[in-house]
């Protein structure tokens, strides 16, 4: 299930990814085989794998007649995504110029979620090129839901020089947080609100983006582009700092 999982994540569908994988395990096969090993219909296996003949992960010979199947090496997927990378990277200037003709520069709202968004919205922070971003208003941690993302996060941060200043509600579970993970705080800052609230949200500041978080059981975030409001959220953000405790 694990690999059916990240063929799919890749791209490809469920049956997809079992006539794919029946196939590498197979060999050179017929379709009936095919079939069989990885539980899909036959009268799907043949559409399935045209589709796959398409995207250059599976090819065929003929021999006596009939039509034998043979699974690309793994490493295509490599050479599929690196292909995808530099088209998009031709494109990325032309597909920028487009986001800019908007026009008008109204306030944009964005909204993610899941944990896949809320990596979005962390991966956005050093995607921006922000020497440094503010974040208040949460108790609790990133951390809880998921810690080896943001392991990894604080060290392309801290690689990065990226700042970071927190003001964390002044609870015992977030002292207590402090404490554990000393090396994430490099480049940072930190100080106590006061105020005694458990709370799983948070608000971040950078660049001209303003994000509310909720670090709950199905996280997500809402993320507001507008300059004059992430210009007024680092004022106030300013003026929370001077009477913080360190």
């Amino acid at each position: 299930m694990e690999l059916i999982s990240a063929l799919e994540k890749f791209g490809l569908s469920e049956k997809e990814s079992k006539v794919y994988l029946a196939n590498l395990e197979l060999g050179g096969s017929l379709v009936s085989d095919i079939s069989l090993k990885s539980h899909v219909p036959r009268t799907l296996v043949y559409d399935v794998l045209e589709r796959l003949i398409q995207l250059g992960l599976v090819s065929y010979a003929i021999k006596s007649n009939k039509k034998y199947f043979t699974a690309a090496s793994p490493e295509e997927f490599l050479n599929i995504l690196k292909e995808k990378e530099e088209s998009i990277s031709e494109a990325l200037p032309s597909l920028q110029e487009l986001q800019k003709l908007k026009g008008a520069k109204k306030p944009k709202v964005e909204v993610y979620e899941g944990l896949e968004g809320m990596k979005t919205v962390m991966n956005d922070i050093l995607r921006s090129n922000v020497n440094e971003f503010f974040a208040y208003g949460s108790s609790r941690s990133s951390y809880e839901i998921m810690p080896a993302f943001m392991d990894e996060w604080h060290k392309q941060r801290m690689k990065k020089n990226v700042i970071m200043k927190i003001l964390y509600n002044n609870t015992q579970e977030a002292r207590e947080k402090v404490k554990k993970i000393p090396n994430t705080l490099k480049y940072a800052d930190y100080a106590f609100m006061p105020i005694e609230l458990d709370s799983p949200t948070a608000t971040l500041v950078y660049g001209n983006k303003v994000v509310l978080q909720s670090w709950t059981k199905e996280p997500f975030a809402v993320m507001i582009e507008d300059e004059r409001m992430a210009a007024n959220q680092k004022e106030y953000f300013k003026a929370l700092w001077k009477i913080a405790k360190k």
